[in-house]
């Protein structure tokens, strides 16, 4: 985060700097082109510069207020967001173990199932989650003291709660009656461009569902 705003920062900057060199250069024109009392052509001489320069314009101020605003609603927010998404997860969980008459996640491989299985299959599904700025900013305080970071282990267990929901109704969608030899994998989704900044997160939860051979 700190090197983007730097680099936005200092993008800005040069804008700026660019836009009084033109502005300067602009109203030196417009000073000769009123000594001629021709008005139109001072507007074309302004209006193409004006029109270059007021995007970068419009995006730096945009930047300078938005960025602000997103770290004071992490602080705000983040937590109460975060609790409000683990008890959505909550209730989807108990619709779906209603549905199944139990948990259908199981990291056993099923070797040994009593009649036999059917048909079975991949089952998949993944969430990608960010921590916001403010709870990066808690996390490296931690950092400088050591200890276990709980604002990130908050997120990360809302993260898998998620993953593995999602892997619960990609089950109930398909029809399967259990998932075996569930595993959850992270990934990490960073810019080449900024391999220090801040970090996307890949939850994938995958296994294999089955559906059991129906006594005849």
């Amino acid at each position: 985060m700190r090197s983007i705003d730097a680099k936005v920062g200092t993008i800005t900057a040069s804008v700026m700097m660019t836009v009084l060199m033109f502005s300067g250069f602009a109203l030196a024109q417009a000073e000769e082109v009123k000594s001629e009392d021709s008005p139109a052509i001072a507007l074309l001489c302004l209006g193409p510069i004006f029109l270059i320069i007021l995007p970068f314009v419009v995006f730096g101020i945009l930047w300078t207020v938005v960025t602000p605003v997103m770290f004071l609603y992490g602080v705000f927010f983040s937590e109460s967001n975060m609790r409000k998404r683990m008890d959505s997860i909550v209730q989807r969980e108990s619709a779906s173990i209603e549905h199944f008459g139990k948990d259908p996640l199981s990291t056993l491989r099923g070797l040994n199932i009593i009649g036999g299985i059917s048909e079975s299959g991949l089952v998949y599904a993944s969430f990608v989650y960010s921590p916001s700025h403010w709870q990066l900013l808690i996390a490296r305080i931690n950092q400088l003291f050591g200890g276990r970071i709980d604002v990130m282990h908050r997120v990360i267990s809302v993260g898998r709660a998620e993953a593995k929901q999602r892997l619960r109704e990609q089950a109930q969608a398909a029809g399967w009656q259990d998932v075996l030899n569930v595993r959850i994998d992270t990934a990490e989704m960073t810019p080449p461009s900024n391999p220090k900044g801040t970090k996307a997160v890949e939850i994938f939860a995958y296994g294999t569902g089955i559906k059991f051979r129906q006594e005849s």
